[in-house]
């Protein structure tokens, strides 16, 4: 409570002003008086823990003007950040009621009830709040912005394309979430046209669209047609080479399905020269121990680890070594501490955000925590690819 006691510090402050002054009359004093008692019951009640008759003796002891409205605005975001959102709302609620103020200044409580609904899930009534104020210059891209993530809240996709489009006018990076939306409504889609026609607007708002070209490359290899799934798959490595590991199953079955398991191994050398891949280094390793020795394996995974340490490169390592060396207490050894990476291995995250560092084991495209879209991605370095 010591927020709000800081924030009335103001009106204590006036009051005392008020107070001192020399040519008050009689009536004045008694109201002087009147304020006093009301100021020092509020404050009592607040340090008694009784905060909703305290903030209902301030709304009624704060006449709305001029002078009170900033305290007015401070004490409800103060509650909505606290998580207290019936006060939130009964402040805003009764400055829009009040008709001591401006009519901007009406539409600025609206806007703040609205985000206090939003805030306490109370969404049918955001929503007619922010539709209300769309039309207002001041406050139509901030609508519009909650607007957006109330529908993402819900799952109306349908709804949050055309905020998010309206967005995307006046702000290029409003692109990559049009592109994610328009995922989310292909991932609901029964027909495989639709489906298709979803993903490919994603990748024109995003060409460089990482969800849109795993889900089409998958889909695309269901139907069969190997091609076009191996080309959209393929972009995946100069769009961003963290999901290349994402990638490389769906290929490694297209090559397979094609009979062409020399052309998988030539883009496996790719991946490897060029992004560094350990999920490409370990499978490139497997094909050089399947057409070579399990020598020339531990060779080439001992070079690709000194260029990218990881552990799963090391695991993969101990497990040529476990092939190559004889039955006997070293290799018993190499199995138990192999045993150990490997534990070590499920208990890290697989994904990580960018944007707020939540991590977890799940690909997520709408971070759970921070709620921004395409900030999760594969872990790289020690603990990743």
């Amino acid at each position: 409570m010591l927020e709000l006691l800081f924030l009335l510090l103001p009106v204590a402050a006036a009051y005392g002003w008020f107070m001192g002054r020399n040519s008050v009359r009689n009536e004045d004093r008694r109201e002087q008086e009147e304020f006093s008692k009301q100021y020092v019951t509020g404050l009592n009640l607040l340090l008694s823990d009784q905060p909703d008759k305290a903030v209902d003796l301030f709304i009624q002891l704060l006449d709305v003007d001029s002078d009170t409205l900033e305290t007015h605005w401070a004490l409800g975001k103060l509650f909505r950040r606290r998580g207290e959102f019936d006060r939130a709302i009964k402040i805003h609620q009764n400055l829009t009621s009040r008709p001591a103020i401006s009519e901007q200044q009406r539409r600025h409580a609206m806007f703040e009830l609205g985000l206090d609904y939003l805030a306490a899930g109370i969404f049918d009534r955001a929503e007619e709040m922010l539709l209300a104020l769309q039309t207002d210059k001041e406050f139509a891209e901030p609508c519009q912005r909650h607007l957006l993530e109330l529908y993402e809240a819900t799952h109306e996709w349908d709804k949050a394309i055309k905020v998010a489009l309206k967005l995307a006018r006046i702000d290029a990076h409003a692109q990559p979430v049009v592109a994610q939306l328009y995922c989310e409504l292909a991932s609901l889609q029964d027909d495989p046209t639709t489906t298709e026609k979803f993903y490919q607007k994603a990748r024109k708002h995003d060409p460089d669209n990482i969800r849109a070209a795993l889900s089409l490359g998958r889909m695309w290899f269901e139907q069969g047609d190997y091609d076009k799934a191996q080309r959209i798959l393929k972009t995946i490595k100069d769009a961003d080479p963290a999901f290349i590991s994402e990638a490389l199953p769906t290929l490694q079955a297209c090559y397979k399905a094609q009979g062409n398991e020399a052309g998988f191994v030539q883009y496996l050398h790719q991946c490897v020269s060029e992004a560094n891949s350990t999920s490409a280094a370990m499978l490139l390793s497997e094909a050089i121990a399947a057409a070579g020795t399990i020598e020339e394996a531990e060779r080439f995974m001992q070079a690709a680890l000194l260029r990218n340490p990881t552990m799963k490169g090391f695991h993969k390592l101990m497990d040529f070594h476990i092939r190559a060396a004889d039955v006997g207490k070293a290799r018993d050894s190499l199995l138990m501490l192999q045993r150990l990476v490997q534990q070590q291995m499920q208990q890290r995250p697989k994904y990580r955000c960018r944007h707020c560092g939540f991590a977890g084991s799940t690909l997520y495209w709408h971070c759970p925590s921070c709620r921004t879209w395409g900030e999760i991605k594969p872990i790289t370095g020690l603990d990743g690819d």
